[in-house]
């Protein structure tokens, strides 16, 4: 007889529960792509200068580490499907802001509602998913596929659109109505979302756990990694001379379609692989992937060296989460960490590649992310040593 994945052994509220998550983060990858690629639409509408912009992207970044500390205290005063459902709606309301001002004080404000309701949904959903799935890497990587789903979706909205951003706004702040309104019955108790403290020990205990240091770094380097590739993928082709910015558009696509991709695939093996085994796998296969892009000239090589980096980095998410010993289900405040540490770590690396770049050209600046890979790597190597040294424990 096949066994029951996570998600279909779950009673009938907490899987409604589940599509709601689900939802939401398609919401969030539609709502985050669109935002960035209608900046310079806005920029030029609204004629506000290179530094203001620079802040609008500052004021999202804040207001989804921030929320990484404060959601679960939020959860407490308010309720968890109050704060759930409240903090999940603030894009929404500052894509609207944004349709109707050009004040730099509104703009600000709209794109930190946005970075707060980012910051809401990564950690109600992480934590939602870990707690009523008990930690399961399959489940949580499947959460986390409906982002780039929601990223795929937006070059269509945009397309469909044409020069009206305000129209794909208006597509994004319907599909936040829609989730409201299928969240109203949701029903998120404390089996689901933790809010108090683990029994005898600090909220902050998880920090003399070393499993938590091991999965806090893989996520620092993984995030900072996508982050930087993301951020000048395109960049990093048009200054190369391999192609042209519309075809490096196109294949910056394509790595969301590669992620969305290798995160239902991970979703896949980690029903046959323990979190350990799956992590050192796919480090490896980045670290090659990348340098076959770094050391490549011509397009067809780079093209698919980048595709194959997306395939390799989609489930480092949810793996990480997924072998951290359930840190998340004991300690409400765990999960607010496993944004705010690996965040702060992306935001420096996109600056100090930028700086770099500066200097000695932007592929001399993506060298940098070999400290990352190698990085990462090492915690691989400790994460399946600390696995085997739980399991000699059990044994003994």
């Amino acid at each position: 007889m096949e066994k029951k994945s996570a998600l279909q052994s779950m009673s009938k509220k907490h899987r409604y529960l589940m599509d709601d998550i689900f939802i939401a983060y398609l919401a969030m990858g539609l709502y985050l792509t669109l935002v960035g690629s209608s900046l310079p639409a806005i920029k030029e509408e609204y004629q506000i200068s290179y530094q203001i912009g620079g802040l609008m992207m500052s004021a999202q970044q804040v207001g989804y580490l921030v929320m990484g500390i404060f959601v679960s205290a939020a959860a407490r005063r308010m309720g968890a499907k109050t704060a759930y459902l409240l903090f999940g709606s603030l894009a929404f309301v500052g894509l609207a802001w944004m349709m109707v001002s050009g004040n730099p004080a509104v703009l600000l404000v709209s794109m930190l509602l946005t970075g707060i309701c980012k910051g809401s949904t990564t950690n109600f959903g992480n934590q939602i998913t870990s707690v009523l799935s008990n930690n399961d890497s399959s489940l949580l990587n499947f959460a986390n596929a409906f982002f780039p789903i929601g990223a795929c979706l937006a070059p269509l909205v945009a397309a469909v659109c044409g020069d009206s951003w305000r129209m794909g706004f208006a597509i994004t702040i319907a599909v936040g109505i829609g989730m409201l309104l299928h969240g109203r019955n949701i029903q998120i108790g404390p089996e689901a979302f933790v809010q108090g403290t683990d029994t005898g020990e600090s909220g902050f205990g998880f920090f003399h756990k070393p499993i938590f240091w091991i999965c806090c770094v893989m996520l620092l380097c993984y995030l900072a990694f996508e982050a930087s590739l993301m951020g000048w993928l395109v960049t990093f082709f048009v200054d190369s001379g391999a192609t042209t910015e519309t075809v490096a558009q196109l294949l910056a696509t394509a790595l969301w379609v590669a992620v969305l991709i290798g995160r239902f695939a991970s979703a896949w093996f980690a029903t046959r692989f323990r979190p350990h085994q799956m992590m050192i796998v796919m480090a490896l296969g980045v670290v090659i992937c990348f340098t076959v892009m770094m050391f490549s000239h011509t397009l067809v090589p780079m093209a698919a060296a980048t595709f194959g980096i997306g395939l390799f980095m989609a489930g480092m998410y949810g793996t990480a989460l997924g072998g951290s010993d359930n840190l998340i289900g004991k300690y409400p405040m765990c999960m607010g960490m496993f944004i705010v540490i690996p965040g702060i770590g992306a935001a420096v690396t996109q600056s100090a590649i930028g700086a770099l770049a500066d200097r000695i050209g932007i592929r001399g600046g993506m060298y940098l992310l070999y400290i990352l890979l190698a990085t990462l790597l090492i915690f691989a190597l400790l994460f399946i040593r600390h696995q085997k040294t739980i399991e000699k424990q059990k044994t003994a």
